[in-house]
């Protein structure tokens, strides 16, 4: 009876044992699982933090990246091909340009810089033609290339700067940039009721378009024009001579008188198309 009660007793004490070691067992597997589980939502959540830091430096780089366009393009700028030499004038105005005083366009400067850091200045002529001068600062000036026709196409596709021959830009301070500027000063000079030259003037015979460029006595902040006759015979040459608060009105009367016969001068302000001194240049 004592061996039977023994064998039992030790029965007993095995099935225990094997519960409290299937017990552990368990707990470890569940700590374990809790750890895997705690270290993978960790690197979860490092790797999301990582790649929102990531998006986040992108997007300010790429923001960084586009830059306002700073090149002010407004003025008269003397345009000067750096391996031809040749030079021409070029007067931005308000979405207007004027080239070598007479040749006009449209443009239409863009409002950041493109990614290779130019300034973009669309360009339209009469015929709704468009072209691109890119333009870079350098120093004082400016440098500028052209994308034209399929140059032009290509660099819209894909932003591909065209290879060509640099233009640099100088700023032309006091210079003339059309020819209609100078109309302009002229006209409102001689409507001005303070000045007497307003009463030499019969606006009824009176013809803008027979006004015209003359080449070979304009530059820089001296322009010359020529007025032909209503009946076409003959005419007269005025030149205009801006300086920072007035300029030189220079007639010369008669087509032979030009350039070394002057006639009259008159000093106008150029705030308010007010002739200050008249000079009867044909008296000396």
């Amino acid at each position: 009876m004592n061996i039977q009660k023994a064998k039992e007793v030790m029965k007993l004490k095995k099935m225990i044992v094997g519960l409290v070691v299937l017990l552990g067992v368990v707990l470890s597997g569940c700590g374990k699982t809790t750890d895997e589980s705690s270290k993978t939502s960790s690197e979860s959540s490092d790797q999301k933090i990582d790649k929102a830091e990531t998006t986040s430096q992108s997007e300010s780089f790429t923001t960084s990246e586009v830059s306002k366009a700073s090149e002010n393009v407004g003025g008269v700028w003397m345009a000067t091909g750096k391996e031809d030499g040749v030079s021409s004038t070029w007067y931005f105005n308000s979405g207007q340009l004027v080239v070598s005083y007479v040749n006009n366009y449209s443009y239409v400067v863009a409002e950041n810089k493109d990614p290779n850091g130019y300034t973009v200045v669309t360009i339209k002529n009469n015929e709704g033609k468009e072209h691109a001068l890119l333009l870079k600062e350098n120093g004082s000036n400016l440098e500028g290339i052209t994308a034209e026709d399929e140059a032009y196409d290509k660099y819209l596709a894909d932003g591909t700067v065209p290879y060509g021959q640099i233009i640099e830009f100088s700023f032309q301070k006091n210079a003339w940039g059309s020819m209609d500027q100078a109309i302009d000063f002229w006209e409102n000079t001689h409507k001005n009721a303070d000045n007497e030259v307003s009463k030499e003037i019969l606006w009824e015979n009176y013809r803008r378009d027979l006004w015209s460029l003359v080449e070979y006595g304009t530059s820089s902040n001296t322009i010359t024009l020529h007025f032909t006759n209503i009946g076409g015979a003959g005419g007269s040459y005025v030149q205009f001579v801006k300086n920072d608060e007035n300029t030189e009105i220079t007639n010369f009367d008669g087509n032979a008188s030009y350039p070394n016969n002057p006639t009259m001068r008159y000093t106008v302000q150029n705030a308010d198309n007010k002739v200050i001194k008249t000079d009867e240049l044909w008296k000396q």
